[in-house]
């Protein structure tokens, strides 16, 4: 399936088929998810995973760890999917 991407700045298409990858960042503690495109090589963010519900420091930092594991774990089990539509 070809996903239609229309942003401020480029449009174009994206193989659903591409690869899956979780993007941690601990500098502004955010996880998002993001399909790799094989032809220019970039990491298209298609959703975040927040296991908090408030934005403080304090609670950000205490399940960001387990938002990676969530990440990679939704990464990992669409990147083994072998129907994909």
């Amino acid at each position: 399936m070809r996903l239609k991407q229309n942003f401020s700045c480029c449009t174009g298409t994206l193989d659903s088929k591409s690869e899956m990858v979780c993007v941690p960042d601990r500098r502004y503690f955010t996880v998002e998810l993001c399909l790799r495109d094989k032809e220019s090589g970039w990491n298209i963010p298609i959703s975040k995973v927040k296991l908090h519900h408030g934005e403080t420091v304090g609670d950000v930092k205490d399940v960001f760890d387990d938002a990676v594991k969530l990440g990679e774990e939704i990464a990992r089990r669409y990147n083994e999917c072998e129907v994909k539509k």
